[in-house]
């Protein structure tokens, strides 16, 4: 046991039971977080991110048997092999093959809640004994509604279900991992470092980040004062425990990528956002220090600009389904003064998302906070209670030193914000024991309505409008029915991360004249279409020889002119859709 705990504070015993009131509270939370996520995941059940298609791309693959599609560098394995045991069980076609995803969401979801469930049950048994007089405490109800709001908020609103990326699941983990770390340090033994050490080891699996937190979880969960041959075995264990479950992905990573590696997609982030790369896709080198494509896409015409890339097995879009391969050859460097300007305003983007996400949650804490005899007992209470908090904000500052979006975040607050309520300790008068009540389910009715108004923004296309449109099933099943077959080679004018009717299709996309974006400079598609009839026929002849059987268009809000007003001729519309084929004859 920790000497800082071998005090009369570390008496106090937490109820066996909790009473009918609070079990009531948990149902009804529970009931309502779930079909909240249900409800929105099914508003948004045709929603994907541009890292949707890989991961439905290796889950297809490894769901056809083809395990090896999972050992990747840049795409963790453990999210897209989730979805190939639904698609393997289910067998979806077009039309249900995005909402059979968003309900692997909602199931993770519901995972991710029991998770929750047990890291905030532990973070109440360090609560009361650092509360240690039972008067001094949070209320139990009190706790687990600020807990309930907590986690509404971070999962529902920063991350939502209609993400099909592993952030929901990353979450999951986040709670596990809190709660093995706790648990251990309350109760050392060597079989609770062994569950941390497995728990982190999975948690890997869902995402490459959780290698260097897996670190930090073992310090947290086992050092403390004073230092003795138990707590090291302790570490040693967990430790030993997180390398060996490791061990078969980052060896077959290694093998594949030739060196000793356990993900490459923060060496590519490095370069990316803080090295000046052109970003993620058709780097064909530079700027001077950056390094030389080894094999990069191929560059067929300047204007407009286009780039071949046929590979095998490489998904849907070779340049999104492995970044690491197109990039190779990067070699990302320290840029001390830039980091440092990265990292002051990804910190700010983080606080901001905190404040316009949870900002009705910051002041409860605040009050909780004030409501102490002596306030700043609150900040010796954090760094006595150091370990609860410190792996959310090792995560956020990792974060922050390269690339930040609210997705990444959910998780990591979970454990700041337990960390937080805490340490909060309140006067022994029964007044201010009903007013914190009064205050954490004011805070949860908040939480609730956030939620709420978010589900109605959703249900009427206010956000996330795309979710609720079926228009890449009717290109998919359009271009199908126009002549073309799975597996067929295609090229396309616009954005390669959302064709996601070309996944749907099993089309393999070779070639693309890019659409503009924020992410890179030049509007080529744009040019293809004002360039005159002799360079587009001259642009389509090239395509053509690329293998690909038609060029597909379409419409799409994230893309600049990727669809001019006027459509030439030989360009034939699918039904319904804003997508245009046309076909290439020699390839017919």
């Amino acid at each position: 046991m920790p000497t800082e705990w071998k005090t009369p504070l570390a008496d106090a015993q937490p109820n066996s039971t909790a009473n009918a009131e609070i079990r009531r509270l948990q149902i009804g939370c529970w009931i309502a977080l779930i079909a909240n996520a249900g409800a929105r995941a099914w508003f948004t059940r045709y929603e994907l991110a541009p890292d949707s298609m890989s991961y439905l791309d290796i889950a297809r693959a490894v769901a056809s048997g083809h395990l090896g599609a999972a050992i990747h560098a840049y795409w963790s394995p453990g999210y897209p092999l989730l979805i190939s045991a639904f698609f393997w069980a289910f067998r979806p076609n077009a039309y249900w093959e995005f909402p059979l995803v968003h309900l692997v969401n909602v199931v993770i979801f519901a995972a991710t809640l029991a998770c929750f469930q047990l890291f905030w049950r532990e973070a109440l048994q360090w609560h009361r004994r650092y509360a240690g007089v039972r008067d001094a405490e949070i209320p139990e109800g009190a706790f687990w509604a600020l807990g309930y709001a907590v986690f509404g908020i971070a999962t529902l609103n920063i991350i939502t279900v209609g993400l099909v990326t592993p952030d929901l699941l990353v979450s999951a983990f986040c709670c596990l991992a809190g709660w093995s770390a706790l648990l251990l340090r309350r109760v050392p033994s060597f079989s609770r470092s062994v569950l941390l050490g497995a728990v982190l080891a999975l948690a890997y699996y869902a995402k490459a980040p959780f290698f260097p937190m897996g670190i930090a979880f073992i310090l947290c969960a086992c050092l403390w004062r004073p230092v003795s041959l138990r707590t090291m075995l302790l570490v040693g264990t967990a430790l030993v425990t997180f390398l060996l479950v490791c061990a078969p992905f980052i060896t077959a990573l290694s093998l594949v990528k030739g060196r000793l590696t356990f993900g490459d997609s923060a060496r590519v982030n490095q370069a990316f956002y803080i090295n000046g790369v052109q970003f993620f896709r058709h780097w064909q080198g530079g700027p001077p220090g950056s390094g030389v494509p080894v094999h990069p896409t191929r560059k067929l015409n300047d204007f407009p600009e286009i780039y071949e890339f046929a590979a095998d097995n490489m998904g849907t879009y070779p340049p999104w389904f492995d970044p690491t391969y197109w990039n190779a050859g990067i070699t990302p460097h320290l840029r001390l003064k830039w980091q440092a300007v990265v990292f002051v305003r990804n910190l700010a983007l983080e606080f901001q998302i905190i404040l316009e996400s949870g900002a009705e949650l910051i002041c409860v804490l605040i009050i909780l906070a004030l409501l102490r005899s002596y306030p700043t007992r609150w900040i010796e209470g954090l760094g006595q209670l150091w370990f609860i908090w410190a792996p959310g904000v090792i995560a956020l500052a990792m974060f922050a030193l390269v690339h930040v979006e609210p997705r990444f975040l959910g998780g990591w607050l979970i454990l700041l914000s337990a960390g937080a309520v805490c340490t909060c300790l309140l006067p022994t008068d029964t007044g201010t024991r009903r007013a914190v009540w009064c205050i954490s389910a004011a805070a949860l009715i908040t939480a609730a309505s956030a939620l709420i108004l978010q589900a109605s923004r959703e249900a009427v296309g206010v956000d996330h409008a795309a979710g609720r449109s079926s228009e890449d099933v009717s290109i998919a099943v359009g271009l199908l029915s126009n002549g073309l077959h799975p597996g067929d080679h295609v090229a396309l004018i616009g954005d390669g991360t959302g064709a996601y009717w070309a996944h749907l299709a099993g089309l393999r996309i070779v070639a693309e004249i890019p659409a503009g974006s924020a992410s890179r400079p030049g509007l080529p598609a744009l040019d293809f279409w004002e360039s005159g009839s002799e360079l587009q026929q001259k642009a389509l002849r090239i395509l053509g020889q690329t293998g690909a059987r038609a060029v597909i268009v379409r419409t799409h809000h994230s893309v600049v002119d990727a669809v001019p007003s006027i459509i030439p001729a030989r360009w034939r519309g699918i039904d319904g859709t804003g997508a245009y084929i046309y076909f290439f004859p020699a390839n017919r």
